[in-house]
């Protein structure tokens, strides 16, 4: 997760990473966050807990490991956008993110065979 570190970091420590951490959310939580995304006028746009659900919708889901994560984070963090209310992604980036990770999947597969 990208954050933005506080000025008074930057100017007495400007090479340094800030340190940050994620937060740990209980499931029902991010329920509530996904039923109130809902409720944004987004077009054709996921917030990120709605594209965490997008992709845990698919039926592949359980064949992803932490790899396979960690390929789709460094490939939409780079297409996420903010605006006021929080960041955004397109979902057919989000699609193709997973297409591509599972297309590699199948080629290791075909490859191993």
């Amino acid at each position: 997760m990208a954050t933005c570190p506080p000025l008074s970091h930057i100017s007495t420590k400007p090479d340094e990473p800030y340190p940050h951490k994620t937060w740990d959310i209980p499931n029902p939580d991010l329920l509530k966050l996904l039923d109130l995304s809902k409720n944004l006028p987004l077009d054709g746009e996921l917030t990120p807990i709605m594209a965490l659900s997008f992709i845990r919708s698919d039926e592949r889901y359980i064949q992803l490991t932490m790899d396979d994560f960690q390929l789709l984070i460094d490939n939409l963090k780079e297409k996420s956008r903010c605006y006021g209310f929080g960041a955004v992604l397109e979902e057919f980036e989000v699609r193709d993110a997973l297409s591509s990770v599972f297309a590699a999947k199948f080629e290791s597969y075909v490859d191993f065979v």
